[in-house]
């Protein structure tokens, strides 16, 4: 069955999205779309996670956007085995769950301080005020961006997304991705000449080139702010959708873990990610011929109504359990267990404060690089 999906329309956004996964799904578990070089679509819970667990088949190295042309080489997610699994052990300990634990103080701090600065201020856009530092805050922590880049990780990044949306069905990831390359050469050059002792530096004692430090810090720059922003103002969004939500999590705040899990199955601020078959293989009765790309909709499979019933129904009480916000297989996002805190303890500290109330319209992205959605204002007071 065919279908007209662009990754990049711009008309892919709230609440029509979720329509077009809709459409896509009735076509079939495996759909094909005749744009951006062609490719198929896999919308079924356990199709796209078998396409995870089965790299040899469905690989990366082509590059996880549509089109798959390889010319994509973000680390590690643009390679397979083994440099995949070597550049993970590299990036490992900067997000294992000890170092998680670890920076829980300084996040429980951070969060709580943008809060109460937020709170104090009766409000404002919370994308921007809060959504959107938090993150920034933790990456300089984390990775050690100096406070000049990360001021400049917004900005570089709305450039890149407006880079792969630019033209016709071509898409320059090369001339994309230049302003967020060239931001993080600078940063490798002023940690050459400081010497300060963070994951940089560990990265610049490494035996890598040039350009695989410029790509794994590419990675921590995009990924590490993006989707923390989008999730955590998604997660506030639904919350104000139905105020007694944000009641029923106001009088428990132990249920945030399960609001947390709740919002990444329902929303998928990731949404959409591309492999590409190494040999013929058949899906749900589907010939997939060796080359072909393949998209894996996490957004569209986290809301198959054979995997998880009334699947349009935002419910924390649901069990949740292997919904793919996070991805699946050797590519599961690193940094889930860092993500998982920092909005766990938002949305305690959050509670903890008068509720929120919606003051003007929200505003929502369409599918940046084909694959994030979030809100992009996100106006709200505090008040009874």
């Amino acid at each position: 069955m065919s279908i007209d999906w662009d990754p990049y329309d711009p008309t892919l956004t709230e609440p029509t999205v979720w329509d077009v996964y809709t459409a896509a799904r009735a076509a079939g578990p495996v759909a094909r779309s005749g744009r951006r070089g062609g490719f198929w679509v896999l919308t079924g819970y356990d199709d796209v996670r078998a396409a995870l667990r089965d790299p040899g088949t469905f690989s990366s190295a082509s590059g996880h956007r549509i089109p798959t042309d390889g010319t994509q080489h973000s680390i590690p997610i643009d390679f397979d085995p083994p440099l995949h699994t070597a550049y993970r052990r590299l990036m490992g300990p900067a997000l294992s769950t000890t170092r998680v634990r670890q920076m829980r103080p300084f996040l429980e701090r951070t969060i709580a301080d943008l809060v109460a600065g937020f709170a104090a201020r009766g409000g404002g856009d919370f994308v921007r005020e809060v959504a959107l530092p938090l993150p920034l805050a933790v990456l300089t922590e984390l990775v050690g961006f100096s406070p000049g880049t990360v001021e400049r990780f917004r900005e570089v990044t709305e450039q890149t997304w407006s880079g792969l949306t630019a033209g016709g069905e071509e898409v320059d990831f090369a001339g994309a991705f230049r302003r967020i390359s060239e931001l993080m050469a600078g940063e490798l050059a002023a940690h050459r000449a400081d010497g300060a002792d963070d994951f940089v530096s560990t990265l610049l004692a490494a035996d890598l080139g040039e350009d695989e430090r410029i790509s794994i810090l590419a990675t921590f720059a995009v990924a590490g702010h993006e989707t923390t922003m989008n999730a955590a103002s998604t997660l506030v969004a639904l919350l104000l959708e139905d105020p007694a939500r944000q009641e029923r999590l106001r009088a428990d705040p132990s249920l945030a873990p399960g609001f947390v899990e709740e919002m990444l199955r329902h929303r998928s601020p990731a949404q959409n990610f591309a492999r590409r078959a190494t040999c013929p293989v058949t899906v749900a009765g589907q010939r997939v011929e060796e080359g072909d790309a393949v998209l894996l909709s996490f957004a569209a499979a986290n809301r198959d109504p054979a995997r998880f019933p009334d699947p349009d129904r935002f419910d924390p009480d649901r069990d949740v359990r292997g919904h793919l916000g996070f991805g699946w297989g050797i590519h599961l996002c690193p940094g889930a267990a860092l993500a998982r805190a920092e909005l766990t303890i938002l949305l305690t500290e959050l509670c903890a404060r008068p509720p929120l109330r919606l003051r003007g319209e929200v505003g929502w992205s369409g599918l940046q690089g084909g694959n994030h959605l979030g809100p992009t204002t996100l106006p709200v007071v505090f008040g009874e």
